[in-house]
C-alpha cells in the first residue's frame, strides 16, 4: 500500500515521538514507523536521567539518586549532583510518549521497518511505500535514513549489554566502573532501580557478553530477567540534514560522548526539529541550505560545547584509568569536590 504524509519520521523512540508531537499540533499530517511490534520495547536503556527531562508521572520515576561512585578497583572518589537525578521507567516513558502523539494525531505503525529509500519514497520490511514531503531520521546509532541519505555518522561505535539483578543497593548511589576487566574503552555501571533491584551493565568494545558475565559473578548478584543490549555510537556529527530529511536523537549523535545518555539531549534537539520541520512546511521549503539554518545550526548551538566537554571528559577518564591509584588521588586533592560544584551532569552550564 501507498500512504503519503507531510512528515514522515522514521523511528519511534522519544526523539521520533516527541518530534512528531510537535508538528502534528500545528496540524501538519505525521506518520511514525516503528520496526518494534511496541513502543519501549525492548527496554534498552539504563534510563538515568537529569531534571532536564521535564515534568513526567510519578508512575515513571521508580528511584532518585544523588551520588555517583567512581570505581577502579579499590580506588574511588564520589560526585555529588547538587539537584537529585531520576530512574525512569523506559517502558512506561516511551509508551507516555506514544499516548501524546497519538493524542495529538499522530499515525504509529508499529512492527514497519524502513529498508530502503527511493525517488524520496520510504519503502518498508511489509511492501509498503510512505512518501513525506520531509523525512526525519529518529532510527537511532545504524541509521539507515543517515546512509541512504549520504549523512556520514561518526565511526566511534561501542557495544552496551545490561539486566536487571537482585540484591542489595544503596538506593542513592550510582556506581560506575573502570575496571578493564568489565569494559575496554568503556565502563560499567550498577543504577538502582530500589534497594533490592538495579540495572546492571556495561558499555565496551566487542562483544560485552563475556565482560557482563564476569561483572555479575564478581558482584554475586541475582539476574532476573534476560540481559538486553544495543551499539552505542557517538561522536561531533557534522551534517545532519540533506535534502527534505534531518536526522535527530541518537541517529544524530545527539548523546552525551561521556555516559552515553541521550533523553535529555534528544528532548532539547527534537524541539528544535519539530519547529525547523513546521517552518519548511509553511514556507514550502526543504531544501539543505534551509535546513542548516532552521535545524542544524539551532541544535548545535545548544549542545555543541556540552558535547566536546563530555568528550574532554572521556579522555580525561581514559587517562587515568591506567592508573589505580588516581581515583584516590582525585579525592585526596580534592578534585571530587571541584567538579561537585562546576560540572553539570548534562555538560550545559
Amino acid at each position: 500500500m501507498n500512504f503519503e504524509c507531510d512528515v514522515l519520521i522514521i523511528g519511534g523512540g522519544p526523539s521520533g515521538l516527541l518530534t512528531g508531537s510537535l508538528i502534528s499540533k500545528k496540524g501538519f499530517k505525521t506518520i511514525i514507523l516503528e520496526e518494534h511490534g511496541e513502543i519501549g520495547r525492548p527496554e534498552q536503556c539504563t534510563g538515568l536521567v537529569s531534571w532536564r527531562i521535564g515534568e513526567i508521572p510519578e508512575r515513571i520515576v521508580l528511584n532518585t539518586v544523588k551520588t555517583a561512585r567512581f570505581c577502579l578497583g579499590k580506588h574511588y572518589f564520589e560526585v555529588s549532583s547538587r539537584k537529585k537525578m531520576l530512574v525512569i521507567n523506559r517502558f512506561e516513558y516511551d509508551k507516555y510518549l506514544a499516548e501524546n502523539a497519538i493524542e495529538n494525531m499522530v499515525v504509529i505503525k508499529t512492527g514497519e521497518k524502513a529498508i530502503g529509500i527511493k525517488n524520496g519514497r520510504v519503502i518498508t520490511n511489509r511492501g509498503n511505500t510512505y512518501q513525506g514531503r520531509i523525512i526525519v531520521g529518529a532510527d537511532g546509532p545504524n541509521s539507515i535514513t543517515a546512509r541512504l541519505s549520504g549523512l556520514k555518522q561518526p565511526g566511534n561505535l561501542l557495544f552496551a549489554l545490561q539486566c536487571v539483578a537482585k540484591g542489595l543497593f544503596e538506593e542513592d548511589v550510582v556506581e560506575i566502573r573502570f575496571e578493564k576487566e568489565f569494559s575496554e574503552d568503556g565502563f560499567a555501571w550498577i543504577v538502582p532501580m530500589d534497594k533490592n533491584r538495579a540495572r546492571v551493565g556495561l558499555v565496551t568494545k566487542g562483544n560485552p557478553l563475556p565482560r557482563l558475565t564476569t561483572f555479575l559473578k564478581k558482584l554475586n548478584l541475582e539476574v532476573v530477567d534476560r540481559p538486553v543490549g544495543d551499539s552505542i555510537r557517538f561522536g561531533l556529527m557534522c551534517k545532519t540534514v540533506a535534502f527534505n530529511t534531518i536526522l535527530v536523537g541518537d541517529a544524530a549523535c545527539q548523546i552525551k560522548p561521556f555516559s552515553f545518555g541521550g533523553l535529555v539531549y534528544g528532548k532539547i534537539c527534537s524541539n528544535i526539529a519539530g519547529e525547523a520541520c513546521v517552518k519548511a512546511l509553511e514556507e514550502n521549503n526543504f531544501e539543505e541550505k534551509f535546513l542548516v539554518e532552521s535545524y542544524e545550526s539551532k541544535w548545535k548551538g545548544e549542545i555543541w560545547k556540552a558535547m566536546k566537554k563530555g568528550l574532554w571528559m572521556r579522555r580525561f577518564f581514559n587517562l587515568v584509568r591506567r592508573i589505580p591509584f588516581s581515583f584516590t588521588l582525585i579525592n585526596k586533592i580534592g578534585l571530587d569536590i571541584l567538579a561537585e560544584k562546576t560540572l553539570d551532569p548534562d555538560f550545559l552550564k
